[in-house]
């Protein structure tokens, strides 16, 4: 399925879930928050939550620093 990822294009190869495409960016989910056609998306309801051809996903990965 074709996603728009912040602001590009990607094609997504998993199943459609939001741990199967945290996992094909790289991201940790410990540390990631996301919305999905601009309403955000709770980490509890991730494995249920389908995603849709179309859909646009901004991914926002905190990063600790100093």
């Amino acid at each position: 399925m074709f996603l728009t990822v912040n602001g590009e294009k990607f094609e997504h190869g998993g199943d459609g879930t939001v741990p199967a495409l945290l996992s094909e960016l790289g991201a940790t989910p410990e540390h990631t928050a996301l919305t999905v056609n601009g309403e955000l998306v709770f980490s509890k309801d991730w494995k249920s939550f389908k995603l849709n051809d179309g859909d646009a996903v901004e991914v926002l990965t905190f990063v600790g620093g100093g």
